[in-house]
């Protein structure tokens, strides 16, 4: 029964095709080419994706060298971003990669390997979790230390008994699309004894509406609540540095407290703009993907979404959610300062402007940069690796832990 019905398959799709060639031209060229966008937005999003995906790839490569090549870095905070980090550099390396290939063509092309149609979306699915899960986790770290500083700050064995939490909680997440996906072969004899071969991995649920079940699902445990979660830690935060900064500070040499003041003014300021920005540019990555997702599966006429104008909407709703995979880089890296030095040393930065500079000011800029790496921090007394690893308890652990 099962050769049947698979052998009517193939005969149906073979007339379709055949069909196709003085129906709609167009259609069989596609099926042909394995293309299902036609140029220019074919060249367009598959160089707009690789540029994502390099630049996402090169920021979060630098976040991860820092903290490898030195044992300062390996704080429990910065755990948590390197572990970001390593998210969204599957993000750039597998997630990215994989959609733009769904998107573009018209069938599966990897072949006739049911294993990898359904790992792929586990990949895709987990790298996600992982990424959102991770920002969630840092905001929460930051919450605790700021709000609640008289509790024991994280050591290295409980971060890293939340990362390895982190990943698991994802792949449960993400489980589903590894069972619901499957792959259907068909093979078309064409002319000359030629054996055309196509495959589809498809999203095979076993109840009706499932696909838009876990839309909603995905839209509340991967977007809504870490959105929740985040947005209300940083205001807990910025509220708390708020008040501190408005407390009396006691000094007898007034140009100090004036310019302790200035300075925690600034940091403030700094880190307020931080925050607010960490969780807007969350919240606008990756709501129009869910809603695209969402609208899409409750609908009753899912035909048109798969049409080539509502294609390359998805495409760009899915490129502003990876683009948090740029963002991220740039948002709890070069924005603190450890990150940034470390950041500077790997590109060799200060280096090339010493070159520059010539060998008369070669070391004077030599010995700026390594009295400001020891200098203590005018707040808390300590340097800035110190205050990473001892003081954490205002908005200098946001700046440069």
């Amino acid at each position: 029964m099962g050769d049947e019905i698979h052998r009517s398959d193939n005969n149906t799709l073979n007339e379709v095709l055949n069909k196709s060639s003085t129906v709609d031209p167009k259609l069989y060229e596609r099926y042909l080419t394995n293309k299902a966008i036609d140029e220019p937005a074919y060249t367009v999003l598959a160089v707009m994706y690789g540029v994502l995906i390099v630049l996402g790839a090169l920021g979060n490569t630098l976040v991860i060298i820092s903290v490898v090549r030195k044992a300062l870095m390996r704080t429990p905070r910065n755990m948590f971003i390197f572990n970001l980090a390593v998210a969204d550099l599957l993000l750039c390396t597998v997630t990215m990669p994989l959609t733009l290939m769904e998107i573009l063509t018209k069938y599966f092309p990897l072949g006739n390997y049911l294993f990898v149609c359904k790992l792929i979306g586990i990949l895709q699915a987990t790298s996600t979790y992982v990424s959102t899960l991770s920002i969630t986790a840092i905001a929460l770290d930051r919450y605790q230390v700021i709000v609640y500083p008289t509790i024991e700050s994280l050591q290295i064995f409980g971060a890293a008994s939340i990362l390895s939490a982190i990943w698991l909680i994802a792949m449960l997440l993400a489980s589903p699309l590894f069972f619901i996906r499957h792959l259907t072969h068909h093979e078309l004899p064409m002319t000359g004894n030629v054996i055309f071969s196509l495959d589809f991995c498809i999203e095979n649920w076993p109840v009706d509406h499932g696909r838009a079940y876990y839309s909603i699902f995905s839209l509340i445990f991967q977007y809504t609540l870490p959105i929740l979660i985040v947005s209300c830690s940083y205001w807990s935060i910025s509220h708390k540095l708020k008040r501190r900064f408005q407390g009396v500070l006691v000094s007898t040499d007034e140009n100090f407290q004036r310019n302790r003041r200035q300075l925690r003014g600034r940091r403030l300021q700094r880190t307020n703009i931080l925050l607010g920005s960490i969780a807007i540019i969350f919240c606008i990555s990756w709501l129009p993907l869910n809603l695209f997702n969402l609208i899409a599966d409750l609908s009753t006429d899912s035909n048109k979404f798969t049409s080539q104008p509502m294609m390359v909407c998805y495409a760009i709703c899915h490129m502003m959610g990876m683009s948090s995979a740029c963002s991220n880089p740039i948002l709890y890296g070069c924005l603190n300062e450890n990150f940034w030095k470390e950041f500077k040393d790997i590109l060799c930065i200060e280096k090339r402007i010493d070159e520059v500079a010539g060998t008369s000011q070669k070391l004077s800029i030599r010995r700026k940069s390594q009295k400001n790496r020891s200098k203590p921090d005018l707040v808390t007394g300590a340097t800035d690796y110190q205050q990473c690893n001892t003081v954490s308890t205002d908005m200098t652990m946001l700046t440069k832990c």
